[in-house]
């Protein structure tokens, strides 16, 4: 901030600056020459602003200070006169200004105190108040903690340094602990015990602050503003569940987190290459649309919009696992929580997805049907089919392929009739969606598989380049997750980014109505 901009902010406030000086001065008659000192004192120092939006705070911070100093100095000028009968009370007698001082000083001290205290790690802390709050001897702490009696002094003396120590630093509180920022997990395995993790903001800021740089749980705690007596907790759970790794005193973030700034940089570097896969896809399809029809299955009389949907959609599937055999992902990891899957995050409130969710080849429990059901953000308006109640939806569902009758102890039938999923007539369950015997279902992708085989190409470009790209992002700490999380995020966005593609060229319609365009089911 300029000398300028400062004086005019200044002139403008006046009154303020005024009014703080007449609150604090015993005699009114210096309002005048204090005012006058503190503007001086903020236009000679404003240069030392580096953030225009801190102006306010960085005024009375040195409105502050000069009123100290020029108390001082007031006292000063009295202590060098000559004394007489008028003036001598008011030499001895405490003035309000120096009452002022001392509680301000007292007060700032005590906070300081406890500022610190606030920091020490659980053991310090925990020994260091019941000497010096609850009065037990060394012995009787020893004996509560289990430890020596020489431990316990060991911990007396190192709790006094860093008080010590602490008191006389000036710390700054980071700027998530005014503005947390936002942290999402993504899960993608067998069974997701992570869920219910980051459904607070404290562990998602951990995982962020702790995220580029390996910190302290001390560090960590100035940053969030946040004191190690309740942030200690959080700290063990997240390490106990493998999000966060401790490598001597420090912590990291032990797994990816995809970043705004990555997604820019991805969709900048990418966009261009969906374009000539949606029409070339789209041209086949076309080409394939009158075979498909001749096939027996139920929803070969759709219009062109819906069968195009269907078609495309199983393709992106069935390209989607060709990818998976030709560029495998690893070895599912083993989960600390349980189960073995992958576990990434992002920075942001999934404002960049633009896949939804698959269910891919689910069976019922005589293995007599199956179902998949893929929801991307361009068809939400029409399709979003809930994932939970997996295993109830799921019955339902091939139930309704095989036009079976409703199970009256499965309460999930009425949400999936509710949403269009299924349909239901005296009892029985049908399919809104395309139904194909086992055998058609194989000569259908058999006829498909050029569009297949285009789909997997893309995906296996784009993951590449989405591999390299968060590479530069990402801790090295975490790289070697980068690959698989390529694959499993960045594939299917694919499918996501090609629909959008044809759907905002008009080529695919969306319907006015809730249709399952993206869910087919076959009977075996």
């Amino acid at each position: 901030m300029t000398e300028t901009q400062a004086s005019e902010l200044i002139s403008q406030n006046m009154t303020a600056i005024y009014g703080y000086a007449f609150a604090r001065l015993y005699d009114k008659d210096k309002v005048e020459d204090l005012s006058s000192e503190i503007i001086c004192e903020i236009l000679s120092s404003v240069k030392n602003l580096k953030d225009d939006t801190a102006f306010w705070g960085f005024v009375w911070k040195i409105a502050e200070n000069t009123f100290r100093k020029f108390i001082k100095k007031e006292e000063q000028i009295q202590q060098h006169r000559e004394p007489d009968s008028d003036n001598l009370i008011s030499i001895c007698e405490t003035s309000v200004e120096n009452e002022y001082i001392e509680r301000e000083e007292k007060n700032t001290n005590l906070y300081l105190l406890r500022r610190e205290l606030s920091l020490l790690s659980k053991m310090h802390r925990e020994v260091c108040v019941a000497y010096y709050v609850d009065n037990k001897s060394c012995s009787q702490i020893a004996k509560e903690k289990n430890i020596s009696v020489e431990m316990v002094k060991y911990h007396l003396f190192k709790t006094r340094k860093l008080l010590k120590e602490g008191i006389s630093m000036t710390r700054v509180l980071g700027e998530k602990s005014y503005n947390p920022g936002t942290f999402r997990l993504d899960f993608w395995g067998d069974y997701n015990k992570y869920e219910d993790l980051f459904k607070r903001k404290l562990p998602g800021a951990i995982a962020l602050s702790a995220y580029h740089i390996p910190m302290t749980a001390e560090e960590i705690s100035v940053e969030l503003g946040v004191s190690m007596p309740y942030l200690e907790e959080e700290i063990e759970i997240l390490e106990t569940a493998g999000v966060l790794t401790k490598t001597g005193h420090k912590y990291q973030t032990n797994l990816v987190i995809i970043t705004d700034d990555f997604e820019k940089e991805f969709i900048k570097k990418t966009r261009d290459i969906y374009s000539k896969v949606a029409n070339s896809i789209f041209k086949n399809a076309n080409q394939l649309i009158a075979k498909i029809r001749k096939l027996d299955f139920y929803g070969n009389d759709y219009d062109d919009n819906r069968l195009l949907f269907a078609i495309l959609n199983i393709a992106m599937v069935n390209g989607y696992m060709l990818a998976q055999d030709k560029s495998p992902m690893g070895t599912p990891n083993k989960l600390t929580l349980g189960g073995s899957g992958w576990i990434f995050g992002y920075d942001n409130d999934y404002n960049n997805h633009h896949f939804y969710g698959v269910t891919i080849k689910t069976p019922n429990k005589t293995n007599t049907a199956w179902f998949s059901a893929v929801n991307y953000r361009v068809i939400s308006e029409c399709q979003i089919y809930d994932h939970s109640g997996f295993s109830e939806k799921a019955e339902v569902m091939c139930d309704a392929i095989l036009g079976n009758k409703a199970n009256i102890e499965n309460n999930t039938s009425e949400l999936l009739i509710e949403n269009g999923f299924i349909g239901s007539k005296e009892d029985k369950l049908s399919a809104k969606f395309p139904v194909f015997p086992d055998k058609v279902y194989t000569d259908l992708c058999e006829i498909i598989n050029p569009i297949t085989e285009i789909i997997c190409d893309c995906m296996i470009e784009i993951s590449n380049q989405a591999e390299t790209i968060l590479k530069d992002h990402v801790p090295a700490s975490v790289k070697n997750q980068c690959r698989d999380i390529a694959k499993i995020r960045f594939r299917l966005d694919v499918a996501a980014f090609l629909l959008e593609t044809l759907i905002s060229e008009k080529k695919l319609i969306l319907p006015s109505s809730k249709t399952p365009l993206c869910v087919w089911g076959v009977r075996i």
